[in-house]
């Protein structure tokens, strides 16, 4: 074989290995979305709850007409396309007026009706908003701007549903370190994964550490966000065990032992002043009378939790079901819900795009099932700084700590590299990093007044069949 033989070979071979690298790695990127990119979202909201403005989108923005200045949540439906680039790199849109932006990403390769979200700081006494786009593109379309008004969201006294330890920080963190607040987490997130076999080789001791860990890390975190410890609070129930004492409650109500799983091994924080001291029993009775009497003793005006419709994950949905149970019962009627998604039933890599851009409204296409309203709130650069330390203080969102023992310097040296490698496995620029997801210029949330209640009660119990 000659020389330019061989170096053609070696030329065809690394081609086509950087082919088959690209064709994988379309295919990784468009796994990411578990529905059809190209199919318009389709959402309905309460007539109620938003005022509807005609607004003329072209390719260069839109201008707003004088309106009611009380809103605080724009939503603008567009139909979007992605550009030949767009199915490869994320596009995005980016809205202007004067020195105030925002920039929302969408799916790659998505095509058809989407959501852009704003708020009033985005429109300035011109009412002109200029828009462009990153490897996307927009004809001329008339369309109607929803306008929300969520006064009552911010006013009163706030209670925090968190599922794991996390979630409320993921969810709400710039919302309760603003307003009167109290945080409640149901489960002590004791799975087990390898993520402590370093540290604790038999499964039941490292489940029991990382449950320990983790409900520590949800008494101690809310204070950064200014909640009092008396504040705060952990049921302590198991990790995936709601789904489970649901599924048994009727065996439960005829005394039979539905698990062993004690909730009180990890049941912590103000538990004498929010759950007047009680014992916990591993039952779903046991779970809504502790709602109950967190409900009773917080008197809370806001209750922030999972969207039992849209989180994917069980324990974020039965937890908010168990909640509406305890509110049938009398406690926090007329109070105001907002309803959040940290695990998006049609996409684990919900909000698209990196940190530090905004929310967009999830992927959804039935507008059978009726939303009461959209809240949006703004996160300035010193809220998402202390949300990204907020998160990172979360042992289970970094790596596990890794002692370095004495030795030699080369003994060492290979220590650190291993840690090195082990790090890269929960890269905080991963493509499910909540440190990318969480850390937004805007928290987002679905409101739900009284009056809505019966809408998310109705769908919950259409769409779960419990098996």
């Amino acid at each position: 074989m000659t020389l330019g033989t061989g170096l053609r070979w070696a030329i065809l071979a690394g081609l086509l290995i950087v082919l088959a690298v690209a064709f994988f790695e379309y295919q990784r990127r468009s796994g990411l979305y578990w529905y059809d990119v190209q199919k318009d979202y389709r959402y309905s909201f309460a007539p109620k709850a938003l005022q509807k403005i005609p607004v003329q989108v072209t390719e260069e923005g839109f201008s707003i007409p004088p309106v009611d200045e009380h809103w605080d949540t724009a939503v603008l439906p567009i139909t979007l396309e992605t550009s030949l680039f767009g199915h490869w790199f994320e596009p995005s849109v980016q809205l202007q007026s004067g020195d105030v932006r925002t920039v929302q990403y969408f799916e790659r390769g998505a095509k058809g009706r989407r959501f852009i979200i704003f708020g009033p700081e985005i429109v300035k006494s011109a009412r002109r908003v200029s828009m462009s786009g990153s490897h996307i593109s927009w004809p001329q379309q008339g369309r109607e701007l929803l306008l929300f008004s969520n006064q009552e969201a911010t006013r009163g006294r706030l209670l925090v549903i968190a599922p794991h330890p996390d979630d409320a920080e993921i969810a709400a963190f710039g919302l309760y370190s603003r307003l009167d607040s109290y945080v409640a987490t149901i489960t002590a997130g004791d799975s087990v994964d390898e993520l402590y076999r370093h540290l604790e080789p038999e499964i039941r001791s490292r489940q029991l550490l990382r449950g320990t860990v983790r409900v520590w890390d949800s008494l101690v975190v809310p204070t950064w966000g200014g909640v009092v410890p008396e504040r705060i609070v952990n049921f302590g129930y198991w990790n995936e065990s709601l789904t489970r004492l649901f599924e048994q409650r009727e065996k439960a109500k005829e005394g039979s032992p539905v698990s062993d799983q004690d909730p009180n091994v990890y049941r912590g924080g103000a538990v004498a002043q929010l759950l007047d001291g009680r014992r916990a029993e591993p039952s779903w009775d046991s779970l809504v009378q502790d709602f109950r009497n967190l409900i009773r003793n917080v008197r809370p005006t806001v209750i922030v939790a999972p969207h039992p419709l849209l989180d994917a994950a069980p324990d974020h949905q039965f937890s908010t079901i168990a909640l509406l149970e305890a509110m049938e019962a009398g406690v926090g009627r007329n109070a105001l819900l907002l309803l959040y998604t940290n695990h998006h039933v049609l996409s684990e890599y919900y909000p698209f795009g990196p940190a530090n851009t905004a929310m967009t409204l999830p992927p959804w296409f039935d507008d059978s099932t009726l939303f009461g309203g959209i809240f949006s709130i703004n996160l300035d650069p010193n809220d998402r700084q202390r949300k990204l330390f907020a998160l990172e203080s979360m042992h289970d969102l970094r790596s596990a700590p890794r002692p370095i023992t004495a030795g030699d310097p080369v003994e060492r040296f290979f220590q650190l590299a291993m840690n090195g490698l082990y790090n890269l496995k929960r890269n905080p620029l991963g493509t499910y990093s909540y440190l990318r997801r969480a850390t937004r210029t805007n928290e987002l949330f679905f409101v739900y007044r009284p009056s809505d209640r019966s809408r998310i009660e109705v769908s919950e119990k259409q769409r779960f069949s419990y098996q």
